[in-house]
């Protein structure tokens, strides 16, 4: 996610892979891909499931005094869950990658049905986008630093990373194993397991992670336990520089 979206992990984790292990090959299996890309698919076309669903009903509102219909679509955004309790995950996720989409709307535009069209449009765009980012050719992800998309906010980078071409190409390769092996497993760190097991299997040299705690998520079985590799833990200290906070 970091490499293809705004995130306070992106730019330590370009720079690391482009200074440390440039010469390196990088691999992924292809249920990263399929986690990333479920994101963005939404179970089901509800209002708490589908932000295009929710911010639809932009149109069927009154403006409210003193609020915008940019204000109307962010508030709806994290209403994301019964109950309205913005903790939810999913919402924050959703406001934050949608909120430039927001941004991206003329001022001008103050009719809450031409509004609501054109932002739901460009909100599939985006979601379409983001897959393509994610959409191997032959094999291979070719990532360039230019097309990172919007996510956290561009203070988290430098500009420098966005104006330059920075190529990061990473080898596909098919699930080796089973995702049913891991329902044991609890529902939150399970998919974490399944890759970190295929990783080992695949008997890789070097691990990056962007979890500090990523240890509690290894596979417990005998394989794993017994094949050590390096584990590079990637951080948000660059994004701390960059807004000195540190």
């Amino acid at each position: 996610m970091p490499l293809v979206a705004i995130t306070p992990l992106t730019q330590g984790g370009y720079e690391t892979i482009l200074n440390r292990f440039s010469h390196n090959t990088l691999i992924a299996h292809e249920d990263s891909l399929t986690e990333l890309k479920t994101i963005f698919s939404f179970r089901s076309n509800t209002f708490y499931s589908n932000p295009i669903n929710r911010l639809s009903k932009i149109k069927d509102f009154p403006l409210f005094p003193n609020t915008s219909l940019k204000g109307i679509a962010i508030k709806l955004l994290l209403d994301g869950q019964a109950g309205g309790w913005i903790g939810n995950k999913n919402s924050r996720v959703q406001t934050f990658f949608f909120s430039d989409v927001i941004d991206s709307i003329s001022d001008k535009i103050d009719n809450s049905e031409d509004f609501c069209n054109e932002l739901t449009t460009k909100m599939r765009h985006k979601i379409e986008t983001f897959n393509n980012l994610l959409t191997p050719i032959n094999g291979t992800l070719k990532i360039d630093s230019r097309n990172i998309l919007p996510y956290w906010g561009q203070h988290n980078i430098s500009s420098k990373l966005l104006s330059e071409s920075n190529i990061i190409n990473i080898k596909i390769l098919p699930d080796c194993e089973s995702f049913d092996m891991f329902t044991h497993v609890p529902t939150a760190t399970r998919r974490d397991s399944f890759h970190y097991h295929m990783l080992k299997k695949e008997k890789v040299h070097i691990i990056l992670v962007g979890d500090a705690n990523y240890k509690k998520n290894i596979c417990s079985c005998q394989a794993c336990t017994n094949y050590n590799c390096e584990t590079v833990i990637l951080t948000d200290k660059k994004r701390k520089e960059l807004l000195n906070l540190i």
